[in-house]
């Protein structure tokens, strides 16, 4: 690809791998802001608020124009490339402004657009094809989306495509573990669950490649640990799924197996 649009991580603009100088922060959060939109438009308005959210400084709009002015100059080497997905570049449109680009070019679009391949494939029951993608979708992180960018609209998108993050990982080591590939997900669930240690889900992904990879007591320990915790914190118990996987470990039920 030509050229590449990066906010799953610091802000960038890749063309045939050179990086573009995008200048200041804010100036860089301007073009993050069109990069999750695009190729849709943004109007003037929603770009102040997603920028600077309720404190704008004085002549926000005169500043914001500014900015857009200095992308459009730092992307004309974008503008002008060649490749499957062509040339990129923000367009001035009645009342906003928009990224012109394909949007398979922008990282987050890209991965969302891997995810529902993957997730088609898993349905199909092509399962090595939904591994494949499931990586190639979550290989596309560098870090936090757009991390800096402190404005109630980032806040909230970064949330958002971390929950999408998680889902497509969780998605991931179902498929792996379908695949018999627990020893390959040892490396990293233990890591994970811990990150995230009231998901049921993510624990019984934990404990099924425990148990096939020969420590079923750690498996037996893992829901211990999590019960007292839901028990503690939320007054609850584990849901029916993950009783039954402890309850299946307890008496090496074979269906478990890989």
């Amino acid at each position: 690809m030509a050229v590449e649009f990066r906010v799953l991580g610091e802000v960038e603009v890749r063309v045939d791998g050179r990086r573009l100088e995008l200048g200041p922060a804010r100036q860089r959060c301007v073009l993050a802001a069109l990069a999750c939109e695009a190729p849709h438009m943004v109007t003037v308005d929603q770009l102040l608020d997603r920028v600077w959210g309720e404190r704008p400084p004085q002549r926000a709009r005169e500043t914001l124009y500014s900015y857009l002015s200095r992308l459009r100059r730092a992307l004309q080497p974008a503008a002008t490339a060649t490749g499957t997905d062509g040339g990129a570049g923000i367009t001035r449109r009645d009342g906003g402004y928009e990224l012109t680009v394909d949007p398979a070019a922008v990282d987050l679009h890209r991965f969302r657009s891997l995810g529902a391949e993957a997730r088609t494939a898993v349905r199909a029951g092509r399962e090595d094809e939904a591994a494949r993608l499931f990586e190639e979708a979550l290989a596309l992180w560098r870090g936090d989306m757009c991390p800096g960018m402190d404005s109630d609209w980032f806040n909230a998108r970064r949330e958002t495509t971390q929950l999408e993050r998680i889902a497509a990982v969780l998605d991931r080591n179902d498929v792996q573990l379908r695949r018999g590939r627990h020893a390959e997900l040892l490396s990293t669930l233990p890591a994970l669950a811990d990150s995230h240690p009231m998901d049921e889900r993510l624990a019984g992904q934990l404990m099924l490649a425990l148990y096939r990879g020969g420590r079923p007591a750690d498996a037996l320990q893992h829901y211990q640990l999590l019960r007292r915790r839901l028990a503690d914190e939320l007054g609850i118990d584990p849901g029916p799924p993950l009783q039954e996987l402890y309850q299946g470990i307890l008496v090496s039920d074979p269906r478990l197996a890989a």
